[in-house]
């Protein structure tokens, strides 16, 4: 058992999504929860309340509380975001899931998160009108970086380059001189968010006059418009895996939330075979990957914008059964102290949909608050491993497992 947890371990490390450190917080916000008064609101109509807020480059934003505007500033500060509505400033953090988080003193906190881009419109802050934004689709190239007022328009002198493709169908791809990797892609007004596999999810504005800015490590840069309009669409790489009831080769079925995927060597040909075998081995998705997996006996799925995971590990249970489970606590927390993780619990048992299961929960290396579902069935334990899932999501993956 220790080896398959050492075994898990690295493949639980391995999976873990980034946030980029060039993250911004610039673009559109909706309220999503709060906390008021000890008492968590995730049903926000129990407030007889919404509320969104515009954060503009410049440091200006406006915050919509109940259709009614609010111009406010912003700075960042020591690594926090302080916003300041005209009555004192409030201090804000950007998660690790994407979320912005706004607390005060009493502990009273409020939950951001960015707004779907449903419409291509913008609100300007001083009139309060909306005008049209153009769409970012197309392909874009580094062609100018600015830092502390000096402008260089050779970008070839700095040794980097950046190539990207959006495509009309939310997919693309990021070229740089780092390496190259498959991305996904949002609008919301202005802003462009790009989630690239296995490397974050970065901000980018589109300017007035044409260009993409992108802020990384405090130097702007530009891109700008390879082709006169947007590009087709390419095929979207998905797997037949990718809804719907599944049956996995493991002894288990489960209900992915949509536009999920499960990884297997089917959706990595795939892979390959829309960006080619060398970009798609850049971004983790080749054979080494696939054995891995199957060393462990694991079973992985991811979101469609690859920021969140769970993965399904079945190991022989041998002595173990539900009623000791719990004397496993010890091993486990041995296990993955050698792995810098020192935080691990395990409560329970709790009932899901009929079905008892241990939870264990612990923060990984990442910084991510990770939980785990454990449960013995037909002589083997099943460890589902959830990675920055979100609520709705887990009560569906969670309420449509089971073992066969």
């Amino acid at each position: 058992m220790k080896r398959m947890l050492g075994i898990f371990m690295a493949l639980l490390l391995f999976a873990a999504p980034a946030i980029a450190q060039g993250a911004t917080v610039e673009g559109d916000w909706e309220l999503v929860s709060a906390v008021l008064g000890g008492t968590a609101y995730e049903d926000l109509a129990q407030l007889g309340m919404s509320m969104t807020m515009r954060l503009e480059a410049g440091g200006t934003g406006v915050q919509t509380v109940n259709g009614e505007n609010y111009p406010c500033t912003w700075v960042e500060s020591d690594g926090q975001i302080l916003i300041d509505d005209g009555n004192g400033s409030l201090p804000y953090t950007l998660q690790a899931d994407g979320t912005l988080l706004g607390q005060d003193e009493s502990g009273d906190s409020m939950t951001f998160a960015r707004a779907a881009a449903t419409t291509a419109t913008t609100t300007t802050t001083t009139t309060m009108t909306t005008t049209a934004t153009d769409s970012a689709a197309g392909t874009w190239k580094l062609v100018k970086a600015e830092a502390d007022g000096i402008i260089v328009t050779d970008t070839s002198t700095l040794g980097i380059s950046v190539d990207l493709q959006l495509n009309t169908d939310g997919t693309g791809m990021l070229t740089t001189s780092e390496g190259a990797g498959t991305c996904t892609w949002t609008q919301s007004g202005a802003t462009v968010t790009v989630a690239v596999i296995d490397g974050g999810l970065l901000s980018l504005t589109l300017q007035s006059d044409g260009t993409l800015s992108w802020l990384v490590d405090d130097v702007m840069l530009y891109l700008s418009r390879t082709n006169g309009a947007a590009i087709a669409s390419t095929p979207a790489v998905s797997s037949p895996l990718a809804s719907g009831m599944i049956e996995s080769e493991y002894g288990f079925r489960v209900q992915l939330p949509t536009g999920w995927v499960a990884i297997d060597s089917e959706y990595i040909e795939q892979i390959v075979a829309s960006v080619g075998e060398a970009i798609a081995s850049a971004s983790g998705f080749n054979q080494d990957l696939l054995d891995l997996l199957a060393a462990a006996n694991t079973s992985l799925y991811y979101s469609p914008d690859m920021t969140a995971n769970f993965n399904v590990v079945r190991e022989p249970a041998d002595s173990v059964t539900m009623d000791n489970f719990l004397l496993l606590e010890s091993s486990y927390q041995q296990m993955l102290t050698s792995q810098g993780i020192t935080d691990f619990k395990l409560s329970g048992p709790v009932d899901i949909n009929g079905n008892p299961y241990y939870v264990g929960t612990f923060t990984a290396q990442a910084g991510l608050t990770q939980k785990q579902y454990f449960c013995v069935a037909n002589g083997y334990i099943y460890t589902i491993t959830l990675t920055n899932v979100s609520d709705s999501d887990a009560e569906q993956i969670m309420a449509s497992f089971e073992t066969l």
